[in-house]
């Protein structure tokens, strides 16, 4: 498939209507994305293969519902958004979660220029993530009306950061600079093959809703709304199963799930 035909394709999964490019539609699709094609790990801890064309990801998470993390959700969202004429740009992060610390670039994120104002757009951070378009302009303190924004806390660096526990905690930094494909196949490689990577030794899956963030761990399920959460253990592969196919999308075989579940004593 082509880059036009693809992006027709996963606008009708989306459920969103082309438009011009512009704020509206970007805050459409960043919301529509989250929601309906689910942030997971299956395809790490089955051992898939996982090569980062854009037909093999578009077969993936559009028409398999496998789901997919960075380097594959943002990487097709980029393709999408270039298509539909937004200037866009890659950029990898380091995801901190709050600590002064200096891990690989791991983490792919897009950054996408409206007139004199720059966004992320960031579909694939999972539960903790933005669930819409973030300005890289300062703009006060976060809140929980506002929960999410950029600042440069050293010249050139950026963070990503987040209202949680009353105060501006940062999820990743990023310096903008030029990046590639061979970037992401680096970060992409490490993060689905090493043995000592987050993917590699957890299942997780995420969707994020109008309303709610449904999240899973391993065999721990929550679901995170504002005004109250819910958590339940996973007790049998059969129930990991039907979870994964009704609260995330995300299909798997009965061998899978099985083997999804054993792996995760």
């Amino acid at each position: 498939m082509d880059r036009a035909s693809i992006t027709a394709g996963y606008l009708d999964a989306a459920g969103v209507a082309r438009a011009a490019p512009g704020l509206p539609l970007l805050e459409q699709l960043v919301r529509r994305h989250v929601g309906r094609f689910a942030f997971a790990s299956i395809g790490v801890r089955l051992g898939d293969a996982l090569p980062l064309e854009l037909p093999a990801l578009y077969e993936r998470i559009v028409l398999r519902g496998r789901g997919g993390y960075c380097f594959e959700q943002n990487a097709l969202f980029h393709a999408v958004l270039d298509e539909l004429g937004f200037e866009v740009r890659l950029c990898l992060a380091r995801v901190i979660y709050n600590e002064d610390i200096h891990p690989p670039l791991t983490h792919r994120i897009s950054l996408v220029r409206l007139g004199d104002e720059e966004y992320v757009a960031d579909v694939g951070f999972g539960p903790l993530g933005p669930a819409v378009p973030v300005s890289t302009r300062a703009a006060g303190p976060l809140s929980a009306e506002r929960a999410f924004g950029v600042r440069e806390l050293r010249p050139g660096e950026f963070h990503l950061q987040t209202f949680k526990e009353g105060g501006d905690f940062s999820l990743y930094r990023f310096s903008p600079g030029e990046y590639g494909p061979a970037d992401c196949e680096m970060g992409h490689f490490y993060s689905h093959r090493h043995p000592q990577a987050a993917f590699v030794n957890n299942l997780v899956a995420s969707r994020i809703l109008d309303g709610e963030i449904r999240s899973l761990r391993n065999r721990d399920y929550r679901v995170i709304a504002a005004d109250a959460s819910t958590s339940t253990t996973i007790d049998s592969a059969e129930q990991l199963r039907a979870l994964l196919q009704r609260e995330f999308a995300l299909q798997v075989t009965a061998a899978e799930s099985h083997s999804l579940f054993d792996a995760t004593a």
